[in-house]
């Protein structure tokens, strides 16, 4: 989305530019989507009409309350990230591979001299669905035995570590009093 924005211009727009805004509008508006969950957001807007957006010329402009909050989201996160530091940052992610270390997944936790893990999974979660942590567990397991898996019920999604602490604190605090 942001290398279609026709600013971007393969990375040499200006610094100091707003750069390609609406590339990046839309990249975040698809990350928050991605990030939460379905059930979150029938909760939390449901089909309310949009309240601080006036109809104007535009047959179709913001009406609906998620659309708000999206379009907020999108405000917010152009003026806090520069377009090419996002998408380096994006790619870095997508790239990591822990089987990356020894060739294969299994020769990279051999290396891992632990006593004990703990791997936790958010059932709402679309990034890393929690039959990936279930595997991720049991592949772990086999190298360090003292191995935890939990599973979250959160409705926040992939972002859940980031807003529901009341969830992760208590876990995370057991497993370091074990």
């Amino acid at each position: 989305m942001i290398r279609s924005d026709p600013i971007w211009d393969n990375g040499n727009y200006k610094i100091g530019s707003e750069g390609p805004i609406s590339g990046m509008r839309l990249a975040r508006k698809l990350g928050m989507i991605s990030y939460r969950s379905a059930a979150e957001w029938k909760i939390r807007f449901g089909r309310e009409r949009a309240s601080n957006y006036s109809e104007t010329d535009n047959a179709f402009g913001i009406d609906f309350e998620v659309e708000s909050y999206l379009e907020a989201q999108a405000n917010r996160f152009t003026g806090a990230f520069d377009a090419n530091c996002y998408l380096y940052l994006s790619r870095a992610m997508d790239l990591f591979d822990a089987g990356d270390h020894g060739g294969t997944i299994e020769k990279s936790f051999a290396d891992l001299q632990l006593d004990s893990a703990l791997i936790i999974g958010v059932k709402s979660d679309l990034l890393f669905p929690i039959d990936q942590q279930e595997e991720l567990s049991v592949t772990i397991k086999s190298y360090i035995p003292d191995t935890k898996l939990t599973s979250l019920d959160s409705l926040q999604g992939h972002d859940s570590f980031l807003v529901d602490m009341d969830r992760f604190r208590p876990t995370i605090a057991r497993f370091f009093e074990s």
